[in-house]
């Protein structure tokens, strides 16, 4: 096994304050609401940080520099994030989103409140990713782009230093409709996959049809296999799409049973065509987001070499560390619905393996 220093992956995008009343409550219903930290890059590199101490997440952002920024800077601290790249400001502000949780015929709802935020004010400027040098991997989600004329600029940009420097980026769609149309995001992402600046493109199923037009049947009602089954054609019509301009092309999945419950794996279309399947897991609802960055995160740590019980070894060919991968990133995300708040818990990968599984006893 090849012995490897510390990986460092870095993420651009906005964290944002969450504010959500306690429990199933809803704003005006009570008084009492949890302040905690969220945004699809900070999520991802939470989970990073955490899995193992050969993997180190970097922060590439903006921050307003009041107490609201303190208060997520100290949420990033807990889970190891690493801060070297954070710009601080004190001409804009810090972006914030409301969360009410579902439940059964009540759906879940977010309101964004981040217009002329600290990062959304962010100039276009190369310097931001000299951290890139050093990096192992890029992370960037399709929220990122979609925040200002400016943010789109600074993901292009990142990307290309990325690709210059060789460090492979994993791109998370993360289509928000309450952010832009899918006509604009299509042309964003067309000139991100076109120019061969994305290494691994993850969508969800409702992506691929919102954004790009593929729909593969893939609904409620099919047993899990056939999702499986239709999941294969959603990323062979993507890669037809981009061919080999992109290495992996991932989509999670979830069977919805109720707004509660469900079925939940991912799977990955590999640059000889086959097809490589994560484990599949029953989940139970009682936070909703950062689940699906739970699926980046892990897929991440196994496209660097990552092993169940932490160590790193890049030496095992591509199928069998996205299969690991894809195994613990289904894990980080049946765990991130339990745990309230974004983050999730700091867990280590050999707590997820050991604590995720299909057996119903007590591990003592």
């Amino acid at each position: 096994m090849a012995k490897l220093a510390q990986r460092v992956v870095c993420g651009f995008g906005e964290v944002m304050l969450r504010v959500s009343p306690v429990g199933l409550q809803a704003f005006g219903e009570s008084n009492n609401v949890q302040l905690t930290a969220g945004g699809s890059e900070a999520n991802v590199l939470a989970k990073l940080s955490n899995y193992s101490p050969h993997l180190r997440g970097e922060f590439i952002t903006a921050l307003n520099d009041d107490l609201a920024g303190r208060a997520l800077v100290s949420e990033l601290n807990k889970h190891g994030v690493g801060l070297t790249y954070v710009r601080w400001t004190q001409r804009g502000r810090n972006g914030v989103y409301y969360l009410e949780q579902g439940l059964g015929p009540v759906v879940a709802r977010v309101d964004y409140d981040r217009r002329g935020s600290a990062f959304a004010q962010l100039e276009p400027d190369e310097a931001l990713f000299d951290g890139l040098e050093d990096a192992e991997g890029l992370f960037i989600s399709g929220i990122t782009p979609a925040l200002s004329p400016n943010c789109s600029r600074n993901t292009e940009i990142g990307l290309r230093r990325a690709k210059a420097c060789g460090v492979p980026v994993f791109f998370d769609v993360n289509y928000r409709s309450k952010l832009w149309s899918p006509a604009e995001a299509q042309a964003q992402f067309d000139v991100c996959l076109q120019r061969g600046w994305v290494t691994t493109l993850i969508a969800t199923e409702t992506d691929a049809r919102t954004v790009f037009g593929i729909d593969c049947g893939l609904d409620d009602e099919s047993p899990i296999d056939v999702l499986i089954a239709r999941s294969q054609q959603v990323l062979e019509a993507l890669k037809g799409r981009y061919g080999d301009k992109c290495e992996l092309y991932v989509l999670t999945l979830r069977k919805r049973i109720t707004n509660e419950t469900g079925v939940w794996t991912s799977a990955a279309l590999l640059p000889d065509n086959s097809y490589v399947v994560g484990d599949v897991f029953d989940y139970q609802v009682l936070d909703r987001p950062g689940a699906g960055d739970g699926c980046s995160a892990g897929l991440i740590a196994g496209y660097l070499g990552i092993q169940p019980d932490g160590t790193l070894d890049d030496q095992r060919d591509l199928a069998a560390r996205v299969k690991t991968g894809l195994d613990l990133g289904n894990r980080s995300a049946i765990v991130a619905q339990k745990t309230i708040g974004d983050m999730g818990p700091p867990w280590n990968a050999a707590m997820y393996f050991e604590r995720v599984s299909q057996s119903k006893e007590i591990a003592r």
